[in-house]
């Protein structure tokens, strides 16, 4: 039940009753949302549910909600859906954003403040991997929306990757946090024929496939994981990656990214001179 004021001599309705009894067992009235969504004053003590397939954001603002008021934030959607500070504080233990099946209670210690308190969600088992993202790639470069920070690891598995460019050639490029500062290094092997090394230190993005042929006829596939990706006080973030493609060329290897942030976004470039993504998918897994 959204808070209400009551009179002296006031006579509660069966709707009001029930609903406050619904409140105090710990739900509220359901509110389903089908986009981002700002909280109004209603919302105190009531249940927000957020269904959409893209990623949301619920807004927070300041001067709607008096000093222990509550909001409890369900999402069932498969996109992610992320708490976000208006003009108000939103303070936080763990992570604002909400995967599918998350859940979370807003609780206002004044009128601008709040402390969001992620309940333990329905994610995946230990080992298991759950579906994020799924990105169609296309144009220069195509970017996740906000990653949930819920999981131990990304793993990233792209298929059918196909690119154009006036070399006939494709480079596929990783950057996270759509950050293009000289803080990616690539070591690798690639082999077509023959092995060789490739290495790229201090460069705009994680470079895979390097120099691998690519016309529209040779498709690309491989598969990149990043460890420990939601920790924001390490030095660096470690990835590796492996891929092939259908000119038999194959190849391994592994990069750094000096950040100390966590990791948010995902970019996948096509960083040949004038190159452009014709085809391909990348599904993006949380891993536990």
């Amino acid at each position: 039940m959204a808070k209400q004021t009551f009179t002296t001599g006031q006579v509660l309705t069966a709707a009001q009753m029930t609903s406050l009894q619904q409140t105090a067992m710990g739900g509220g009235s359901a509110t389903a949302k089908t986009a981002s969504y700002t909280l109004v004053a209603a919302d105190a003590g009531a249940t927000v549910i957020m269904n959409s397939a893209s990623a949301t954001t619920i807004t927070v603002n300041t001067s709607l909600f008096s000093a222990g008021d509550t909001v409890f934030i369900q999402n069932i959607g498969a996109g992610v859906s992320t708490i976000t500070a208006g003009t108000a504080t939103v303070n936080t233990a763990s992570s604002l954003a909400l995967a599918q099946y998350e859940s979370g209670t807003l609780y206002f210690t004044a009128a601008g403040a709040s402390i969001f308190s992620k309940a333990d969600g329905a994610g995946a088992a230990a080992g298991g991997m759950t579906l994020l993202q799924s990105l169609t790639l296309s144009g220069s470069s195509t970017t996740s929306t906000t990653l949930s920070g819920s999981y131990k690891m990304l793993r990233c598995i792209y298929y059918e990757v196909l690119g154009t460019d006036a070399y006939n050639a494709m480079t596929i490029g990783l950057r996270v946090n759509s950050d293009s500062s000289n803080i990616y290094a690539t070591v690798g092997v690639d082999t077509y024929g023959t092995a060789g090394f490739f290495t790229a230190y201090n460069t705009a993005q994680i470079e895979l496939n390097t120099i691998a042929y690519a016309s529209n006829t040779k498709e690309s596939s491989g598969i990149i994981e990043i460890p420990n990706y939601a920790n924001g006080s390490s030095d660096a973030k470690t990835v590796t990656f492996a891929f092939a493609k259908q000119d038999d060329r194959i190849g391994n290897g592994s990069g750094r990214i000096t950040l100390t942030n966590a990791i948010t976004t995902l970019t996948f470039r096509h960083i040949q001179s004038g190159g452009s993504f014709t085809a391909g998918t990348v599904d993006i897994y949380g891993v536990n």
